[in-house]
């Protein structure tokens, strides 16, 4: 047998559901120097799906899509929808994160990049903080990345083979099914408690854990504390579903420490 067929063969599939400033880099780069090049990541499963821009139609590239069952890890910026093709057989994971704090991470991240790459990131140069958030309340091309962005990705989310978006859905329905969506996943994590979920992570896919700790993709900026009460608001109306959904896995993740504690 080919040698690298074999060690493509040995390694633990996994499927990592990387939503948007929630330390996924930082993980994605610790699984990186494990499977090495049997990898994909970030915005790489655009290759294998593509949506017409003038009709609500797709197709699908098979040759891509076999090779990304073939592949040991897959992470990315794709959704709930997109995930479940190849969620069977693999360990499955993600992050959650504190709503406010993701949201004002990914607006900071957002000016530090090339405004020429993506229109968010020029609106996020051009825009003040409050201006942004509010463009996120208003227009839906904005609000798909901010509005309740972690609901939206457990939901259904990016690369969903029917090209359906928030609108498709009513609110409840879409906190309903993130919630019901996580029961299938191996493990979630929270960015807050990075380092431990990291660890537990990569015991399961029996990978050695890293010996220096690994940041990436980080930002400087203010956090919620530092913010005056109308962008507090702003935050918070752009996040509520989020709030739901972080707050019930953090509560069950406190339940099941007292019990190991007790």
């Amino acid at each position: 047998m080919n040698t690298e067929l074999l060690e493509i063969r040995t390694k633990k599939p996994a499927i990592f559901i990387h939503i948007q400033k929630t330390a996924g880099t930082s993980m994605v780069d610790v699984a990186k120097q494990h499977y090495q090049q049997n990898i994909i990541s970030h915005g790489d499963y655009l290759k294998g799906v593509y949506h017409s821009p003038f009709k609500k139609d797709f197709w699908i590239d098979e040759q891509v899509m076999g090779s990304f069952h073939r592949t040991p890890f897959l992470s990315g910026h794709f959704g709930y929808d997109f995930a479940k093709l190849f969620m069977d057989g693999r360990y499955t994971f993600t992050f959650l994160r504190d709503p406010i704090e993701r949201v004002l991470s990914f607006y900071y991240f957002c000016k530090t990049r090339d405004p020429n790459e993506f229109e968010t990131y020029r609106l996020c140069q051009q825009f003040s903080l409050d201006e942004f958030l509010k463009m996120g309340l208003e227009q839906p091309e904005i609000g798909f990345f901010i509005w309740n962005n972690q609901v939206w990705q457990l939901a259904c989310g990016f690369g969903n083979l029917e090209n359906r978006n928030l609108s498709s859905f009513e609110s409840a329905e879409l906190l309903d099914l993130a919630i019901k969506h996580l029961e299938n996943f191996s493990y979630v994590g929270l960015t807050e408690t990075f380092e431990q979920d990291r660890d537990r992570i990569l015991t399961d896919l029996g990978i050695a854990l890293p010996e220096e700790k690994i940041i990436s993709n980080a930002t400087p900026r203010p956090t919620s504390k530092d913010l005056p009460q109308p962008t507090l608001e702003l935050l918070e109306q752009l996040t509520y579903l989020d709030q739901i959904l972080y707050q019930s896995v953090a509560s069950q993740r406190n339940s099941e420490l007292k019990a190991i504690g007790s």
